[in-house]
């Protein structure tokens, strides 16, 4: 695939506020158990999206990888 350099711009752009989103999201939050007794238990928010930043980095990896065409 063959991509413009303005294009491979906009691809960093976008990769670096995916990794800022990481950060913000790779973080440990505590969930309140219900029941007689109070009691917490640690959740990572980035745990549930996961999945969707695999596979939103490896597209944006392999554009970045592409041959690079003048504008």
């Amino acid at each position: 695939m063959k991509i413009s350099n303005e294009a491979s711009v906009e691809l960093k752009k976008l990769r670096a506020a995916l990794d800022n989103m990481y950060d913000k999201l790779n973080v440990s939050l505590y969930k309140k158990n219900l029941g007689a007794k109070v009691s917490y238990s640690v959740v990572n928010p980035f745990d549930s999206v996961s999945e969707n930043f695999d596979y939103i980095s490896t597209i944006i990896r392999d554009l970045q990888d592409s041959e690079r065409v003048e504008d």
